[in-house]
């Protein structure tokens, strides 16, 4: 029982931001927070044409990452009644490691977003993600406790 609840627990989290979505709702999102990011970051117009593409690039690398936790997340819940405890210890690291991958893709655009926009500006983008995110959750939230209403 206790592995299962560990394998659960590590690889929760990564089902909250892998649910597929349908094409036009994914888009609807992104444009949402292309919206949301370009108001905080009160972005003029040739900041803005020289920031979205780095953004682009930066963003489709941590989708990839995301896309490899998320299928390694189901790997191991499809087998999570024969996964052994050594297999869960190398999920465990593997996560470890997409992180640092995360972390390294974040290092490594930190400095190209500083040399489109200010310090400050990089400071906001980095919040408002989170606010976008949180503010995400809460519609989902809200969204599953509406559906249970009906």
């Amino acid at each position: 029982m206790k592995l299962t609840t560990l394998v659960c627990l590590i690889l929760c989290p990564l089902f909250i931001f892998g649910q597929d979505l349908p094409r036009e709702k994914r888009e609807k999102m992104e444009a949402r927070k292309i919206g949301f990011l370009t108001t905080k970051l009160n972005l003029d117009a040739e900041e803005a044409k020289r920031f979205w593409p780095i953004y682009n690039a930066y963003s489709d690398e941590m989708k990839q990452i995301r896309q490899e936790k998320k299928e390694r997340a189901r790997e191991a819940k499809d087998r999570r009644d024969e996964i052994t405890d050594a297999e869960v210890g190398e999920l465990i690291q593997q996560r470890f490691e997409m992180e640092q991958q995360m972390l390294n893709v974040k290092r490594a655009y930190n400095e190209k977003f500083s040399e489109v926009i200010s310090n400050k500006q990089l400071a906001r983008l980095y919040r408002a993600e989170e606010e976008f995110k949180e503010e995400l959750l809460r519609r989902i939230k809200q969204g599953r406790k509406d559906h249970r209403r009906k």
